[in-house]
């Protein structure tokens, strides 16, 4: 499995490059600022690409504000180049292989500038990215599971490893990892005034160290904040007084996304605050497949769909334990009641009775972890990029097409599942 380091630039080698697609992104990775978007290959003239570009926004959820921004700036332009210039500089040089090199001006090196993809390449589902791509006309939806691909690389050493369940009984119910707990991420700050009140913060692990008193009110006080007014009142009410980092240990946070803390073995469920939370994206990052890696069992607080969403891809849950239904609220306040609701059901059951009755489906999504899922998020990944390929050809006469034929599918398959 290639590393998230060079996912990009292997699919940029493998995919892109041979039909002569550019490749954008950010640079330092993990940003979405307009200001950071670079060219991040250059092919062979240095001069950019012939066929059009693909924007890499696959690492962080969609920011449709800079996405409408970026498509004012020209960074997904949509109007055709004319390349035909450069197409005689081209045949003088052979430096694209497109074709042998004619003994006349043939009409496809003259036609080269009709060529003009653009892709999005992206880890997202959303109605809201439907209809940005239906307003854009012409940007095309290059989606994948790139979380999925995260995890198998950062969380790969757990595939060999036993995790006899004698060896780890959980001591405490839960652990609950929060880092941002402002902006998109604010629901957090809701998700632990509701433990609080309930007693439960005893129960568990939890971490938040950026929390205090001033991080708070600035949250509540803020007119663009998404919490709902209820929210605030309960969180002003329940978390704000006494409110102080909540620091479990020393932890780079740069390098958090790829860590398991050990104490993620020392617990039970495991209470995973996704990325997005808001809104209706299907978005699901690193954090999910944490426990699955090492064996627990989950409950997520993400946005609506998402545990079905992850159940698509093969993965079991655990309905057999509590009630799931929150996955269909779309009310964030009452989503979030729900899911606190189940937690303090499992406050009133034992931890090891649990642990050892879910031990068949804790073992299947272990092995479909580091098995079948690597083979359906590859083959989804080159499905969804042929598709986009073949739909922008089909109407073309064939001068003006993407030489698809010129990449070799089965062999990137392999290598991706090697």
């Amino acid at each position: 499995m290639i590393s998230v380091e060079k996912f990009s630039l292997f699919l940029f080698e493998q995919l892109l490059n041979p039909l002569y697609i550019h490749s954008v992104g950010f640079s330092p990775r993990y940003s979405t600022k307009l200001e950071h978007i670079t060219t991040q290959f250059i092919e062979c003239t240095d001069q950019g690409s012939l066929n059009g570009r693909c924007l890499w926004w696959h690492e962080e959820p969609l920011n449709y504000t800079d996405l409408d921004a970026i498509q004012h700036m020209g960074a997904i332009d949509l109007e055709k180049h004319n390349h035909a210039e450069w197409a005689y500089n081209l045949l003088e040089t052979n430096c694209y292989n497109v074709a042998p090199a004619p003994t006349n001006l043939t009409p496809i090196w003259l036609s080269l500038y009709e060529v003009n993809i653009h892709l999005l390449a992206n880890s997202e589902q959303s109605p809201q990215k439907r209809k940005y791509l239906k307003q854009w006309e012409g940007v095309q939806d290059w989606y994948f599971f790139f979380h999925g691909f995260a995890a198998l690389d950062w969380f790969k050493d757990y595939g060999y490893l036993s995790f006899s369940q004698k060896m780890y009984q959980p001591t405490k119910l839960f652990i609950c990892l929060n880092h941002l707990i402002t902006n998109n991420r604010s629901y957090r700050l809701h998700l632990l005034s509701l433990l609080k009140q309930k007693n439960l913060n005893h129960l568990g692990f939890i971490s938040a160290p950026l929390l205090t008193q001033d991080v708070i009110k600035k949250e509540i006080t803020d007119h663009n904040s998404r919490l709902s007014v209820k929210a605030k009142k309960h969180i002003y009410d329940n978390l704000y007084p006494g409110a102080t980092p909540l620091i479990l240990d020393k932890c780079n946070y740069n390098d958090a996304s790829a860590d398991i803390p050990i104490i993620g073995h020392q617990s039970l469920w495991h209470i995973v605050p996704e990325t997005v939370y808001y809104g209706e994206s299907l978005h699901l990052t690193e954090k999910i497949f944490k426990p699955i890696a090492i064996r627990r069992p989950f409950i997520l607080v993400g946005a609506p769909g998402n545990l079905e969403y992850l159940r698509s891809y093969g993965f079991k849950t655990f309905d057999r334990w509590i009630d799931e239904s929150y996955d269909e609220e779309s009310d964030p306040d009452r989503r979030i009641q729900m899911i606190t609701d189940q937690i303090e059901k499992l406050s009133k059951q034992d931890i090891k009775t649990m642990y050892a009755e879910m031990q068949d489906v804790l073992e299947y999504n272990h092995q479909h972890l580091y098995g079948k899922f690597k083979e359906i998020i590859v083959d989804e990944l080159l499905w969804n990029f042929k598709k986009q390929v073949n739909w922008y050809n089909h109407d073309r006469i064939e001068r003006h097409r993407l030489p698809i034929d010129r990449v070799n599918f089965e062999q990137v398959r392999r290598l991706m599942l090697s």
